[in-house]
């Protein structure tokens, strides 16, 4: 009976264990499947109208606030953007949305002011879709 020490050093190396037929079948179907839904992912980004970016935004006053945000267009269709006004709780105290026109370029910076019924401590794009 030989100990492990006995064993050469080449040997111990192969010593590990081969993965499986099953479980060659297992990994090659899981890429697969992550491959596929990485795939519907980014088709699903590509294929949306318009994306946009928060710059950011003022308190004007305890009724109003301003936000700024850049638009960019990947239709010839105008698009609306929703735009809203939230407390430190996150509660929405203002709403507004302008129509952007791709005739205007397919990149934009929009300057938007938000009446609020209340002191706002943030505003954000909520979304950008077809009108």
């Amino acid at each position: 009976m030989s100990s492990p020490q006995d064993v050469p050093e080449n040997e111990a190396a192969d010593a590990r264990p081969r993965l499986s037929r099953r479980g060659w079948i297992l990994v090659i179907a899981g890429l697969t499947v992550l491959t596929a839904i990485a795939a519907w992912v980014g088709w699903q980004m590509a294929s949306q109208p318009a994306r946009w970016a928060d710059v950011g935004f003022q308190v004007i006053s305890p009724t109003e606030a301003e936000i700024t945000f850049d638009v960019y267009l990947y239709t010839d269709d105008p698009v609306v953007c929703h735009v809203q006004a939230l407390t430190v709780q996150f509660a929405e105290v203002g709403v507004g949305q302008v129509t952007v026109d791709p005739a205007d370029g397919a990149e934009q910076r929009i300057t938007l002011d938000i009446p609020t019924v209340e002191q706002a401590t943030a505003a954000t794009v909520r979304g950008c879709g077809p009108e």
